[in-house]
């Protein structure tokens, strides 16, 4: 008597098993999204790299552009022209700072790149094709870095008005 008392119900033991089979389950998917989520970060952070470049291609351009209407006798005096150099001034601030933060990224993936010479897996297997130390360093900024980029996206739609608003006067 005493033994039937101690056993579990069929219901019991299968609510059991699917219990543990679902925790197996959540701490797999939860290896996987963060293994995702490094990889992604790794390619958005060489996006945004490309992107800088682009940028200071984009401001050596609109540089050139406001030397020229500048050169204008009348051109000082006009509104556009002074909108004009100040958003040019905030495109060359907002490329500094994020400059700043690729240097940071890249100096502290190639500390991160020192310490571990000899091992072989970090976070992930160093075998799957994508850097972890850049991933890592990048986490940290990466708000900021997007922050910044989404504002020289805005700041390049207030230049592309401005240089249509130049052209119709």
């Amino acid at each position: 008597m005493a033994d039937a008392t101690q056993q579990d119900s069929p219901l019991s033991i299968a609510a059991n098993i699917a219990g543990i089979l679902t925790f197996v389950v959540a701490i797999i998917a939860a290896v996987y999204v963060r293994i995702m989520y490094l990889k992604n970060s790794d390619q958005e952070y060489f996006q945004v790299k490309t992107s800088l470049s682009w940028f200071k291609t984009e401001s050596a351009w609109l540089g050139e552009l406001v030397k020229a209407v500048g050169e204008r006798p009348d051109a000082k005096n006009q509104p556009e022209y002074q909108m004009y150099t100040f958003v040019m001034d905030d495109l060359v601030k907002l490329e500094q700072r994020l400059l700043e933060l690729v240097e940071e990224i890249e100096s502290k993936a190639g500390s991160e790149d020192e310490l571990r010479q000899g091992v072989r897996w970090a976070l992930v297997p160093r075998g799957w094709g994508f850097t972890t130390a850049v991933a890592m360093a990048w986490l940290p900024v990466r708000t900021k870095a997007l922050e910044l980029v989404r504002q020289r996206d805005a700041l390049t739609a207030r230049v592309s008005f401005t240089q249509i608003s130049m052209l119709s006067s």
